[in-house]
């Protein structure tokens, strides 16, 4: 708190101006210098889970508004300009950052994926990315490796079978993004300390285009605990938590402006906001009452957020470039705090040029840096991605969508594959299991019906392996059950197992499923069946908890070698049926 106090006289000499701001000096009240000069606009914009999208759209669902075929970086990065530019028309001397919250790479197409996800950093480093924060999809090909790539060095390209791949990525000139990448609460198993080359935090030191003052902006990053995958190398600490102790660090350090950064989720739909993110926050609220949170950037869920908890702002831009986060505001820099009430969170769509043709961008750098980065990365992956491996019967391409049962015909011809390659290989597999989030396009085809290997990396970009857990049929039974709770997010997809489901309410089950068969036999409680997964799903992801019941076996190698070589041998393949769940 401080007080003000007219310093400017109505008249009298100098020396009397001197002596009254002496006085004030020697009985310690403070010179305050104009309100209008220390208060100065704020704006910080956000991107989050862009996952290499750099030419993907979709549609964005932003409570009760739909807008579609949002996305593609080159737009996105063009809005982030534009909507800078505006900011500073309305307030000339103003600050502007940028930050990202997580899963910037990783479950890319192709054009991203087959070059290691360099061409989605250099779209990064165009954007002028400041500060940034690990997501689950960053430790895909480890964060070690994906340091490197951030700070411009090549990454490894061991065990990567395809040799054109290899060659591509050692020519990508990788370029140092300059983003500063933050971890919390992810801690490594055998130094027990961030791992090398992250932070908790850091402070950013702003400037007031007024005067020569300077103000501190402290950010904190940190990860969703519930990522079974990540627990095997490294602790993840508490969020609620880790915010606390940093934020009490920070404050220590004189930052008293201090945003979160978190690969954790948030939704608002019919005005109210809720997820972890606003657990984190409610949590965070009750460890340390005088906590000094202004605002909360969230990600991982893919979902549209826009709202305030507890006064802090909140929001999450959905995912894969369709929306952007813009927080303004003002920043007090006698106080080196945000204004009081002052910052106002919004989520803006990234329109197509359809939809709003009058956003060009002609004159803006980050759009036309993007648009040429990503011309290049397709002509790099061009030998690659247009290498026919198989085609589909109809001559039709193969839909990702899911139905009304939540089953969808690309992910049956993953599963089916995946299935029928690994038991020709040896690898005995009596189920094959996924879920729709690990499918992430549908299987298009050219009009005579052909599929590319870069529509194979584009269904699945992740490059996961594909362990065999063996589960009794009881602990099958409770895997297809946990699909049926209010939480879930995302559904099973099978091959050679049936079930009927039914809808029940019973707490968080909202459905229960009966008449379980595999390959057509009733399921026998007691018996131990082979599933075959992916990575992810067999340490209990997605909150398949009973995947974590089972004992892995086997292992049938990567999922793209495993599509790659079915499309290669059965072609061409049949659109599946979706009658794998029954809703009785």
């Amino acid at each position: 708190m401080y007080h003000r106090y007219n310093l400017v006289p109505r008249h009298g000499p100098t020396i009397i101006v001197l002596t009254f701001f002496i006085t004030l000096i020697i009985l310690g009240i403070p010179i305050m210098a104009s309100q209008s000069n220390t208060q100065v606009p704020i704006q910080i914009l956000g991107v989050n889970d862009i996952h290499g999208g750099l030419q993907t759209t979709g549609k964005l669902v932003m409570d009760q508004k739909s807008v579609t075929n949002a996305g593609g970086l080159a737009r996105l990065g063009g809005y982030l300009d534009q909507t800078e530019s505006d900011f500073k028309i309305l307030n000339p001397k103003s600050v502007t950052m940028r930050v990202q919250a997580g899963d910037m790479v990783g479950a890319s197409p192709a054009n991203s994926a087959l070059l290691d996800d360099g061409p989605t950093l250099a779209s990064l480093k165009a954007m002028h990315i400041q500060v940034g924060i690990l997501g689950n999809h960053e430790f895909d090909h480890g964060i070690d490796q994906y340091l490197k790539e951030v700070n411009g060095n090549a990454p490894s390209t061991q065990g990567i079978k395809n040799q054109q791949q290899v060659s591509a990525i050692k020519q990508y000139p990788f370029a140092n993004t300059g983003m500063k990448l933050l971890a919390a609460n992810v801690i490594d198993k055998q130094t027990h300390e961030i791992p090398n080359g992250y932070s908790a935090y850091t402070i950013k030191t702003i400037k007031n285009p007024n005067n020569h003052q300077t103000g501190k902006i402290g950010f904190i990053g940190i990860l969703n605990t519930n990522l079974p995958g990540i627990a095997k190398k490294y602790d993840l600490l508490n969020e609620a938590s880790t915010i606390a102790k940093y934020d009490k660090i920070l404050r220590a350090k004189g930052v008293h402006a201090i945003i979160v950064l978190g690969h954790t989720g948030a939704v608002t739909q019919n005005g109210e906001t809720t997820g972890d993110a606003v657990n984190d926050i409610y949590q965070l609220q009750k460890i340390d009452p005088d906590n000094s949170v202004d605002a909360f950037f969230a990600a991982h869920s893919h979902q549209y957020a826009n709202g305030s908890i507890d006064g802090i702002p909140i929001m999450q831009a959905g995912f894969q470039g369709r929306a952007y986060s813009d927080l303004v505001g003002k920043f007090d820099f006698l106080t080196d705090d945000f204004v009081p009430d002052s910052l106002n969170p919004s989520v803006k769509p990234v329109y197509s040029t359809m939809d709003d043709p009058t956003s060009t961008f002609n004159h803006d750098k980050s759009f036309a840096s993007i648009t040429n980065i990503i011309k290049d990365a397709n002509r790099r992956v061009a030998p690659i991605i247009n290498t026919k491996v198989g085609s589909i019967s109809d001559g039709q391409s193969i839909s990702n969508d899911l139905s009304t049962t939540n089953e969808s015909q690309a992910a049956y011809v993953v599963v089916d594959a995946q299935r029928a390659v690994a038991n020709e290989q040896g690898h005995k597999t009596d189920i094959a299991i996924t879920s729709n989030d690990s499918i992430r396009s549908g299987m298009d085809a050219s009009a005579n019906g052909d599929v590319t290997l870069g529509t194979l990396y584009n269904m699945q970009p992740y490059g996961n392996s594909q362990p065999i857990v063996e589960l009794t049929g009881d602990q099958i039974i409770q895997l297809l059950n946990e699909q049926y709770t209010k939480s879930q997010l995302y559904f099973l997809q099978l091959s050679g197992l049936t079930y009927h489901y039914k809808s029940v309410n019973d707490g968080n089950q909202i459905a229960t499923v009966s008449d379980v068969k595999v390959n057509d036999q009733p399921i026998n409680p007691t018996t131990k069946y082979r599933v075959l997964t992916n990575d992810y799903l067999s340490t209990g992801g997605d909150g398949y908890t009973a995947f974590t019941k089972g004992t892995i076996v086997d292992n049938a190698g990567q999922d793209i070698d495993l599509l790659t070589d079915y499309m290669q041998t059965k072609s061409p393949i049949p659109t599946p049926q979706l009658n794998r769940k029954i809703n009785s």
